[in-house]
Parts: structure tokens; sequence; C-alpha cells
């Protein structure tokens, strides 16, 4: 499975971040096949950073993540790229884990 097959389903799809207990969006998570990594925050970091990227609910972020490109990175990890490079995910695409959410570009998703 890709991170670009996240398709959320039902109300929470059009919800508000801001509007969206932690634990309703891993429950959603849970529902399309994937999950946030152990004190990863990414749910956290999606709510606060999220909306300056025009990324306010799940269909945005699904949206993005559409639009995206994915390159490898170290230790089983990838770097999920969107918004225009503006914002990335760290993923784990063997155990469907969300890692990290993030601004801005790496600036070198696989180290030396």
């Amino acid at each position: 499975m890709s991170i670009k097959d996240i398709k959320f389903t039902g109300l929470i799809q059009n919800q508000k971040f801001t509007e969206i207990t932690g634990p309703a969006f891993l429950n959603a998570l849970r529902d399309v096949g994937w999950k946030e990594g152990t004190n990863t925050h990414f749910f956290k970091s999606l709510k606060e950073d999220g909306p300056s990227r025009d990324i306010t609910t799940p269909k945005e972020l699904e949206r993005a993540i559409e639009k995206g490109e994915s390159e490898p990175a170290n230790d089983g990890k990838w770097i999920h790229r969107m918004v225009n490079d503006t914002a990335y995910i760290v993923f784990n695409p063997d155990t469907k884990t969300l890692i990290t959410f993030s601004q801005g570009s790496p600036p070198n998703a696989k180290q030396k």
C-alpha cells in the first residue's frame, strides 16, 4: 500500500483538524490501514502546521498527498514531498506508519 492510497471516508474527511480529537484521527487512520508512530506527534504537527499549507481537513491532506512524490530516505523510512515542496511527511511504508509532518523541504532525503 502506497501513502497515496490513504483515502478517508465518512464525516471526518471534511472536518477541520481543530474539531477532530486525537483518538478520532487515529481511528480514521487505522480505518484506512495506517497509524501514527509512537510518540511522533504526527497529528499534533499536522494540526499546527497544516493550515499554513492549506491543509485543514483529512480530505485536504489526502489531496496534498495525492499530488506529492515519495523518495526513499534512511532506515526504511520515506519522504513524501508535497504542496510544491513546502511540506513533507516522513513515513514507513512497510509498517504503514506516519512519522512526521513538517513545513519546508528536507535538504537531502538520504544522508551519506
